[in-house]
């Protein structure tokens, strides 16, 4: 009777660490097919938006802002999407620079663009080491996808901290420009071929 007991409760508790394990993985669903047209707003969080400048050799080119939107722009495109002119997000939001999801929902609402928000949340970007060269970036963002005209979350996906491998060692605003276009690779790699 022990034995069988003993194998019950070792059967329960690899059981609870397998349903476990998989209850905190995180969900990435698909976007509903109704989404078509995304209108990438400038990423928010403490090092998105347009404060933070990305360098080549000390003369400032792009903000970090504006290399993970326009990264997220040709990643989702390639993706099948229509994505909307960067001028005219610009234009028709008045650059304002979104703090939630439900900000971005509201911004495109009341620019009645017709269009999806995306929204981004940098949480972490920094170099792997203290130099002007490396050949990763710690990373982790947020990307949500806003109906603006009911500010519901359609899709969204979380990116841990956890390195970017850059494949090849680079200058920070080279090295800034490859991790953004690798970084949304992944991230948008559930929204299909």
């Amino acid at each position: 009777m022990r034995v069988t007991a003993g194998k019950s409760t070792t059967m329960l508790i690899m059981l609870g660490v397998l349903i476990g394990a998989f209850a905190c993985a995180p969900r990435v669903v698909p976007p509903p097919n109704a989404v078509r047209r995304i209108a990438v707003l400038p990423p928010g969080g403490p090092l998105g938006g347009r404060g933070t400048s990305v360098t080549t050799y000390g003369a400032p080119v792009e903000s970090l802002g504006d290399v993970l939107a326009s990264a997220a722009r040709d990643e989702i495109a390639r993706r099948g999407f229509q994505v909307l002119d960067p001028g005219l997000v610009e234009t028709a939001s008045g650059g304002r620079v979104p703090a939630s999801p439900e900000m971005a929902a509201e911004i495109i609402a009341s620019a009645q663009l017709d269009a999806t928000a995306l929204f981004i949340r940098v949480r972490r970007w920094e170099f792997a080491y203290p130099t002007l060269r490396t050949n990763e970036i710690i990373a982790s963002l947020d990307a949500v996808l806003v109906d603006p005209t009911t500010s519901k979350v359609v899709w969204e996906t979380h990116r841990p901290v956890k390195p970017v491998q850059l494949h090849a060692e680079l200058f920070g605003g080279q090295a800034n420009v490859v991790a953004a276009q690798e970084l949304m690779h992944e991230v948008f790699a559930s929204l299909g071929p």
